[in-house]
């Protein structure tokens, strides 16, 4: 990876984490800050680096033009928390009609009941998780409360449980929301939390008088480690850091109960080494599972993905795959994960396109860099 990115991801993170030493402001140069605020808006940071800038007040010399978008991204979230807050209050209030037992995941929890406030926390897609036998009931709720479910509901909840871990996202019209309905937190052959252990965790908070039920504190926090480190290798971005911080300021979580779900889930290795991230980047959780046994390269490399291109993720994931189970075996799994699928534009075109575009990718040197580093974090992860 060139010294220029380094620098640049460098800096980003600085402004992002409050345990971090701010960036040597004159060393940032125009090409720097339009680097930094084309990762920020592609990892949706900007509402929070608004939030870290209105606080540091006149200590930071931001250039104005990049100030001004974060505020307008802020101004813009604090509009788009109304339709996140609409849709999750409608559709839990369809599930419990229904009698549907169900959690919402990830930001409907953070969002609004962990950050100082919901336009901090931007988010994109309703997650709410129910057991697999529930598929059924739970889209006629969601049809109850206006979702366009799918005319074939069989063929979408066989398609789901054939080999992924929600349904095609589902629109919410009045909302413009789209509604991800899972059967379970992890990709298939992933680490996981089971479902119904995560269902019998629930707790409920009121969000405007409506009872919603998220995961319990430990299981949510599973869920963003499982989120974080296996289901996307940390291209999900610095946001999961500051989640993990936001939420564990307000729900202290038992150290020991915590890392033996983990060491029994078999994902203790990436717990360790996203809270290390945690730690590094937002400051000191209080919760230690034992994060300082992640070694110094892995925990560099981590760092490195938090702030990847989004085009080029998909070649990231292979070869962190790759080095994980070998270069047959997963070749294999997704040529095999392809034919069992339908594709619109054809078989023979989806894989030629794909092929294109990998081997696209595998010319970029961004892509190979971020993929390297992909590959030390997987043989971390692939650690007991």
């Amino acid at each position: 990876m060139s010294e220029s990115l380094d620098r640049q991801k460098a800096a980003l993170l600085d402004l992002i984490g409050p345990a971090r030493t701010l960036p040597e402001w004159g060393a940032l140069d125009v090409g720097d800050w339009q680097a930094i605020a084309a990762m920020a808006q592609q990892h949706r940071l900007e509402p929070w680096l608004h939030h870290r800038l209105r606080t540091a007040g006149s200590e930071w010399p931001v250039p104005a033009d990049r100030a001004g978008r974060w505020k307008d991204a802020y101004r813009t979230a604090s509009f788009c928390v109304l339709t996140a807050q609409a849709a999750l209050v409608r559709l839990a209030r369809a599930f419990g009609d229904a009698d549907v037992p169900m959690v919402a995941l990830k930001g409907a929890r953070l969002a609004f009941f962990d950050y100082p406030e919901a336009a901090l926390r931007p988010m994109r897609d309703i997650d709410l998780l129910v057991t697999p036998d529930d598929l059924p009931r739970a889209l006629d709720a969601m049809e109850q409360a206006g979702c366009d479910v799918p005319a074939d509901r069989e063929r979408a909840i066989a398609r789901a449980l054939d080999g992924d871990k929600h349904l095609d996202p589902i629109l919410l019209p009045d909302c413009q929301r789209y509604v991800e309905l899972h059967h379970r937190i992890a990709e298939p052959g992933l680490p996981c939390i089971d479902t119904a252990a995560i269902l019998a965790s629930a707790k409920v908070e009121i969000l405007a008088g409506a009872p919603i039920a998220f995961p319990g504190d430990a299981e949510m926090l599973g869920h963003q480690v499982l989120h974080a480190a296996y289901n996307h290798r940390f291209d999900c971005g610095p946001l999961a850091l500051v989640d993990i911080a936001q939420m564990l300021t307000r729900s202290p979580i038992d150290a020991a109960r915590f890392a033996a779900m983990a060491n029994d889930g078999g994902w203790l290795a990436g717990a360790r080494l996203v809270l290390a991230l945690v730690d590094k980047v937002m400051g000191t959780t209080g919760l230690d599972i034992g994060q300082d046994q992640v070694p110094p390269e892995v925990l560099a490399e981590g760092e490195r993905l938090l702030l990847q291109d989004f085009d080029q993720r998909a070649q990231v994931l292979l070869s962190s795959q790759t080095a994980r189970d070998g270069v047959f075996p997963t070749l294999a799994a997704r040529l095999k994960g392809g034919i069992k699928r339908e594709h619109d534009e054809g078989f023979a075109r989806w894989f030629i396109s794909r092929a294109m575009r990998t081997v696209r990718q595998g010319s970029d040197a961004r892509a190979r860099s971020e993929a390297a580093s992909g590959a030390i974090v997987a043989r971390w992860l692939g650690q007991p």
